[in-house]
């Protein structure tokens, strides 16, 4: 029989979706279901994979891939990135998930597809966490506004997720005894209740360079609390956290750090106002000796909807804020013949040129 007496005839999907830090969460969550000994399956803007193997190469987040994963019956366990636009297109690829997740509602790709707000884009992404199953568990981003209202409109369990200890939807949650996972102490925690599992100091997880991406560390958070609301054990957790190192291989353009004799270079994909603020933050709390040795590569779409919303200006501000010496402004050109150098301002273009 394909599917005897007691035999489930589903496997466990996890969907990520959200502005900034899908993907890295994907990855981070497919790396710890592989650790506990499921064959897991996963879709992102790099491509399909199963285990570690790239099946299909590309922006791999829409439901024809879902698909590819979901028919696959080797696979055990799928973990989805789903993105905006395979939404827009044709939908989600499954009809009930076990956990979904939402990063983080930023300003990005405003004005395609008609999505011309926020509460538009927030209106996309809730199609994800509404799949939910009545039992299974959204989480939630709690230091998000939209995330926020989203929560009112679902009917399965909420979890939420926060940089802050203090903020007042966790103190609310943890005094109703409900679980959330926060950063408190330096240290990536599971709180249910007044009851606190430290799962491991940030500065032991090399996603987070050593606790100073702060927007990475939300990451971990995120993927945790998923990983502990699916049943899997801290201490496996944990190990997991350890054992992802984010590289070119594992992180494609995810704060790649290459290492020169007398220099670094960092490349990010940040390409909205809320990645270049992290990746500003993140440039920030390096030691004074670092930032000299540091060379930073921003790598921007460019679209023909650009000069629509506030990037250029973003990325403007945060090159006048970093050392004139160590800035590199990549453009990677897409639907669009504009060139981003020709619309920088003459004083950004006179700091690059130098």
């Amino acid at each position: 029989m394909l599917y005897p007496p007691g035999k489930p005839s589903r496997i466990p999907i996890i969907a990520v979706t959200g502005t900034n830090g899908k993907t890295t969460t994907t990855r981070l969550l497919a790396h710890i279901v592989k650790n506990n000994g499921y064959k897991v399956g996963f879709t992102t803007s790099d491509g399909i994979y199963v285990q570690n193997h790239m099946m299909e190469k590309g922006d791999t987040t829409g439901p024809v891939s879902a698909e590819y994963i979901l028919k696959d019956p080797t696979v055990e366990f799928a973990v989805l990135e789903t993105a905006r636009g395979g939404i827009l297109r044709s939908g989600l690829g499954f009809s009930r998930c076990d956990i979904a997740i939402i990063t983080n509602i930023q300003e990005d790709h405003l004005g395609l597809s008609d999505i011309h707000t926020l509460d538009d884009l927030a209106r996309v992404k809730s199609t994800v966490v509404k799949s939910v199953k009545k039992d299974g568990w959204a989480i939630l981003n709690a230091e998000d506004e939209q995330c926020l209202k989203i929560a009112n409109e679902l009917s399965c369990n909420v979890a939420y997720f926060s940089m802050d200890e203090n903020n007042p939807i966790v103190k609310q949650f943890s005094k109703e005894g409900k679980i959330v996972a926060v950063y408190e102490n330096g240290f990536i925690t599971i709180k249910k209740g007044e009851w606190k599992m430290r799962v491991e100091r940030a500065t032991h997880v090399p996603l987070t360079m050593g606790g100073k991406a702060k927007f990475m560390i939300a990451n971990v958070l995120a993927a945790t609390l998923a990983s502990y609301l699916q049943g899997f054990k801290t201490d496996d957790i944990s190990l997991s956290l350890q054992t992802f190192i984010p590289s070119a291989a594992q992180t494609p353009g995810r704060m790649n750090i290459f290492e020169f004799k007398k220099f670094k270079v960092l490349i990010d994909f940040a390409h909205n106002p809320a990645g270049y603020k992290g990746i500003e933050d993140f440039y920030k709390v390096l030691k004074p000796p670092k930032k000299l040795e540091l060379l930073l590569v921003l790598v921007t779409v460019v679209t023909k909807t650009l000069r629509n919303v506030p990037i250029l200006r973003l990325v403007c501000l945060i090159i006048l804020s970093f050392d004139k010496k160590n800035i590199c402004a990549v453009e990677r050109k897409k639907k669009s013949s504009d060139s981003l150098w020709k619309v920088l301002p003459n004083q950004v273009k006179q700091l690059l040129q130098r």
